[in-house]
C-alpha cells in the first residue's frame, strides 16, 4: 500500500469511529426526557412529585445554576438529586433512561452516581433531598 492510500484509508477509520461514537451518545438520549424548569429560594429548589408521570428520572434546570439537576425517583418516598457535572473534569452530562453519559471524554454513571465507566473516578456530586406533602425540595447547600 502506498502512503497516499495508507493516509486516506486512516482517516476514513477515523472519521467513521468519531461518527459512530456521536451517533451512539446521540441514540442514547434521543428519547426526550422530561425536563422541570425551577428557581431557586433561599438555597432550595421546590419539585411537585406529580411531574414524574411517566419516567422515575426527572431533569431539573435552573438559570441560577451552571450544571442541571437530575431526579431520580427510588420509591414514593426516597428521590436522588444527582449534579449533572462529571467528576472527571466538570463537563455536562447527558442523561438516559438508564444513566449518565459524558460526551467528551466516555466517563458513565448509573442512576446512583457510580462511576460505571472510567476515566471519572469519583461518583458525583449529591444533594440531599426531601419530600413533603408531595412536593420535593432539593437543598443546593
Amino acid at each position: 500500500m502506498n502512503r497516499r492510500n495508507f493516509i486516506r484509508s486512516g482517516c476514513t477509520f477515523c472519521a467513521g469511529a468519531i461518527g459512530a461514537g456521536f451517533i451512539v451518545s446521540t441514540m442514547c438520549s434521543c428519547a426526550s426526557l422530561p425536563i422541570y424548569k425551577g428557581t431557586t429560594e433561599q438555597n432550595k429548589i421546590s419539585i411537585p412529585l406529580s411531574n414524574f408521570k411517566d419516567s422515575k428520572i426527572l431533569i431539573v434546570r435552573n438559570n441560577q445554576m451552571e450544571f442541571d439537576i437530575l431526579l431520580v425517583k427510588n420509591s414514593e418516598t426516597d428521590v436522588n438529586a444527582l449534579l449533572m457535572k462529571c467528576s472527571h473534569q466538570d463537563n455536562q452530562l447527558t442523561a438516559t433512561k438508564n444513566g449518565l453519559f459524558c460526551s467528551a471524554h466516555g466517563s458513565s454513571f448509573d442512576l446512583q452516581g457510580n462511576v460505571t465507566k472510567e476515566p471519572a473516578m469519583s461518583p458525583l456530586s449529591k444533594f440531599r433531598t426531601e419530600i413533603n406533602n408531595q412536593i420535593i425540595t432539593v437543598f443546593l447547600k
